[in-house]
C-alpha cells in the first residue's frame, strides 16, 4: 500500500498567504484524504477476517469503526506497519473426548496462524505454547509475534522457559496481574448485568467450560447437573475477573495497537476475529478438530 506523501516546508510551518495558502491547504487535505483512504482499506481487510456469522455482525463492526480508523491512522501517518494485539492461544481444551485430539497444536492452529499471517500479508500449556511458536517458525508465518504472560508481568525470567520454571511461576504471573491491574471494587455480577461486552465474554466462558470439563468432573452420585452448572458459572466469573486484569495489562503493554479479540463483542472497542474459516458460527482452534471434506474444503 502506498504511504501518504510527506509534508515539507511551508506545509508544516506558519500558515502562508494568498495562493500559497490555498496550495498548502490543498496539499494537507490531499494528504489527509490519502491517509484516510489507506486506513479505510486496511480496516476493510481486517473486517474480512472478522466474526460475520451473526445477524448483527456488520452493525457491531460499524460501532467501533471511528475508533479503529483513528488507531490505524496513527500508524499510516507515521508510515509504520499497523501493529495489532490478539490475546489468545492459551492451551488445548481439556475435553479430549468430544473436542480435541491431544494437548499440542495441530492442523487447527496451523490454519488459524495461516489465516492471521495472510491477513497481515494482504498488506499442556507450556508445551502447547512452545510447539505453537515452533509451528509458526516452521510454516514461515513471519507476521506473527508472540508475547508471554511474563512479558506483561515484567518478571525477570529466562527468555526460554523450561516446563518446571513455567509451572513454578504460573501463580506468580496471575497474582502480579491481579495486584497491579485488578480492581478491588470490581462487582462481577453488576458488570455482567450492565456491560454487554462482559456479558458476552462470560457467556462464552460458561459455554466452553461446561463442555470442556464435563468428562473431568462428571455428574453422578456426588455431583448433580445443577451443581455442575453452578460451579461452572462460578469459574466463568472468576475467569472474567482475571480477564479484566489481563485486559489492563494488555493496554499498558500495547497502548497503541489495534485491539483484536477471539470473543464475540459489541464491536465498539475491539475487532472480533474468526480464527477459522467456518460456514456457521465460530470456534477457536484450541476448542475443536479440523477435517478435510470430500469436496476438498
Amino acid at each position: 500500500m502506498q504511504a501518504p506523501p510527506q509534508l515539507m516546508g511551508s506545509d508544516l510551518g506558519n500558515p502562508p498567504h494568498g495562493k500559497d495558502s490555498a496550495f498548502a491547504t490543498d496539499t494537507n487535505q490531499k494528504a489527509i484524504w490519502e491517509t484516510d483512504d489507506i486506513s479505510a482499506r486496511i480496516l476493510a481487510i481486517v473486517f474480512d477476517y472478522a466474526l460475520d456469522k451473526f445477524d448483527d455482525s456488520r452493525e457491531r463492526l460499524a460501532l467501533g469503526m471511528v475508533n479503529f480508523l483513528s488507531t490505524i491512522n496513527n500508524f499510516v501517518m507515521a508510515e509504520e506497519p499497523v501493529d495489532m494485539c490478539l490475546p489468545g492461544f492459551p492451551f488445548k481444551s481439556a475435553n479430549k473426548i468430544n473436542k480435541v485430539l491431544g494437548f499440542l497444536p495441530d492442523k487447527a492452529e496451523e490454519l488459524a496462524l495461516q489465516r492471521l499471517d495472510t491477513m497481515c500479508l494482504h498488506r499442556d500449556t507450556s508445551a502447547y505454547g512452545e510447539a505453537l511458536r515452533a509451528l509458526a517458525v516452521k510454516k514461515g508465518f513471519n507476521q506473527i509475534i508472540f508475547s508471554r504472560l511474563k512479558d506483561l508481568a515484567g518478571l525477570e525470567l529466562p527468555q526460554k522457559l523450561s516446563e518446571i520454571v513455567y509451572v513454578a511461576n504460573a501463580t506468580n504471573f496471575r497474582r502480579y496481574l491481579l495486584n497491579k491491574y485488578g480492581k478491588e471494587d470490581y462487582d462481577i455480577n453488576y458488570e455482567i448485568a450492565t456491560d454487554p461486552d462482559t456479558l458476552m465474554t462470560y457467556c462464552g466462558y460458561k459455554r466452553f467450560l461446561e463442555s470442556d470439563l464435563q468428562h473431568i468432573f462428571p455428574t453422578g452420585e456426588n455431583r448433580s447437573h445443577n451443581g455442575y452448572r453452578r460451579d461452572v458459572k462460578y469459574l466463568a466469573k472468576e475467569m472474567v475477573i482475571r480477564g479484566c486484569a489481563f485486559t489492563g495489562a494488555i493496554k499498558a503493554a500495547f497502548p497503541n495497537h489495534l485491539r483484536l479479540s477471539i470473543h464475540q463483542s459489541t464491536g465498539e472497542h475491539k475487532v472480533s476475529l474468526s480464527l477459522l474459516h467456518t460456514k456457521t458460527g465460530y470456534t477457536t482452534p484450541w476448542h475443536c478438530c479440523v477435517a478435510l471434506m470430500a469436496n476438498g474444503e
